[in-house]
Formats: C-alpha cells, structure tokens, sequence
C-alpha cells in the first residue's frame, strides 16, 4: 500500500454529517458497499459535484467531529473509492472505526490542521508516519500517525481483506 499521497487540499470545516454531507443517506438504507457507486456522489451535500474535481491523491482536510452522525460507512468508502486521504481535527468513535473499515487512510488529532492549509495547495502527507507537508506554503508539521494494528487493517484495505486474511491463517 502506498502511504504517501501528494495531491490537492480540499479543506472543509466543522461537524460534517456523514449522512447528508459527505454522502447522501439513501446509500445507508440502501446498505450499498460498492465505493465505484458511491465515489461520484461524495461531499454532494455541501459540495455537488465535488467528487468531478478531486483527483487520486488529493487529501480532505476536515475540522472537528468529521463524520459525526450515525455511523455509516458509506462516505468513508466514497473517499476511499476516489483515491482521497483524510486529515481531521476529530472524527467520532463509530465513524473513525468505519474509516478503518473502509481502508481509508487516514490521521486523526491534528490540531490546529485547519491554520497550516487552504483548499487549492499542494500536500504531501505520509499517513504512515503522520507527516504532514504543505508544498505550496513550504511547511511541514508532525502529527501522529494511527495505531499500528489499525494501519495493518488499512494496509490490507479494510475490515473485509482483513476477515478473510484472518480466516485463511486459521483455516491452515
């Protein structure tokens, strides 16, 4: 998995709804998991269109409590099927477990992340590391990256890779 993405910074504010914001809540009730549906309606809610204009690579910037609501996987898995990154401030507990789930990487914690970026610059972001490069304005800040054993999930690229990995070994 490649944990360095150089893209542009799509900066958004605080409390996005993972329902209505970042995805439109008919795919939760719809329960559909395939992020190639859902990659072309994200952030349609506060931004339509905005998944025409992203590129793989880009990075989310996101203020506090970014996918609050109801804890559905959906936008995470629109992001992840763009080919984005995601930086928050925060993201609610059942949301940051549907960003695992998703094979979304991703930091979280980063104070202060909204000051270092404006949408439009150019990013480098090792979410390995957590190191986070503002090309455009030639700074960089250290944040810490997430766990280890839930990067493991992302590297293998979500919670369903990571079900079948674990059944195989205690198949053999």
């Amino acid at each position: 998995m490649n944990w360095i993405y150089r893209g542009r910074c799509w900066k958004f504010g605080d409390n996005l709804g993972i329902d209505g914001d970042i995805m439109p809540l008919r795919f939760a009730l719809e329960r559909e998991m395939n992020a190639e549906v859902l990659a072309p309606f994200l952030m349609d809610g506060i931004e339509p269109g905005f998944a025409a204009k992203v590129k793989p690579g880009d990075i989310i910037v996101g203020g506090k409590r970014f996918g609050q609501g109801n804890p559905h996987i959906q936008g995470f898995l629109g992001i992840q099927g763009n080919g984005l990154g995601l930086v928050a401030v925060s993201i609610p507990r059942g949301s940051l477990r549907n960003a695992v789930n998703a094979g979304l990487p991703f930091l979280v914690g980063c104070e202060g992340v909204g000051d270092l970026c404006e949408t439009g610059d150019e990013l480098d972001v090792n979410f390995e590391t957590g190191l986070f490069r503002n090309i455009t304005r030639g700074t960089e800040h250290q944040y810490d990256p997430i766990a280890p054993e839930l990067r493991a999930i992302v590297a293998l690229g979500g919670w369903k890779e990571s079900f079948h990995k674990r059944l195989a070994e205690t198949a053999s």
